[in-house]
């Protein structure tokens, strides 16, 4: 199930939706493993995106936004963009 909060849709696209400010997140799970998901989602500068414009990411750390379930949740649905 896709996670539904405050913060989908509004910098990354997938299935076609959302926005491109951000990398497309479209097979994100068969490209990397989910301890790169995780940091990227904890700590979004630890590793920029190939090809992403920005030398840091305006991505807030997402554990400072999202309860832990949340961060799980999100975290799982990426886990099924393969």
């Amino acid at each position: 199930r896709r996670p539904r909060h405050r913060l989908d849709g509004s910098a990354h696209i997938v299935a076609g939706q959302g926005s491109p400010f951000g990398p497309a997140l479209d097979g994100i799970a068969a490209a990397k493993d989910a301890a790169y998901l995780r940091q990227s989602v904890l700590e979004p500068n630890a590793r920029i995106a190939d090809g992403f414009a920005f030398s840091a990411s305006p991505m807030p750390p997402m554990g400072l936004l999202l309860t832990p379930q949340e961060v799980e949740d999100v975290l799982a649905f990426l886990g099924t963009l393969k």
